[in-house]
Formats: structure tokens, C-alpha cells, sequence
């Protein structure tokens, strides 16, 4: 299995890629492990606001 963060956003759910947020869900950054993904929100948690931060979520996506 392997994760992405996203959030949703104005009602767009907006993918991480790196320390910041893509607007286009084929550009996320894809995640072998939950603890990975979980580590790349923690980096990037210093480029956001803390409410953003707040609404940002860990979910399982099918691989291609």
C-alpha cells in the first residue's frame, strides 16, 4: 500500500509535494509507508500555518 497527504482546501483536495502543497493530484508525492509520510508533514510543518497543518491527513492510495 502507499500513502499521500492531502488537505482540503476551498473544497479542493490539495496533495503534498515536498515541503509544499501542488494543486493537481497526479503531482503528489507518494509514500511507501504511513511513518514516511508522517515525516514529510513534519518537515513541512514549518512552511504552513498551524491550521492547515491541523486539516492535513495520512490516506492510502492504490498504487499505479
Amino acid at each position: 500500500m502507499a500513502y499521500i497527504v492531502t488537505v482540503t482546501h476551498n473544497g479542493n483536495m490539495v496533495p503534498l509535494r515536498g515541503t509544499v502543497w501542488a494543486y493537481s493530484m497526479d503531482r503528489a508525492q507518494v509514500f511507501a509507508t504511513r511513518e514516511d509520510a508522517q515525516a514529510a508533514l513534519e518537515r513541512a510543518k514549518k512552511f504552513m500555518k498551524a491550521a492547515i497543518y491541523k486539516k492535513a491527513v495520512i490516506s492510502e492510495t492504490i498504487p499505479a
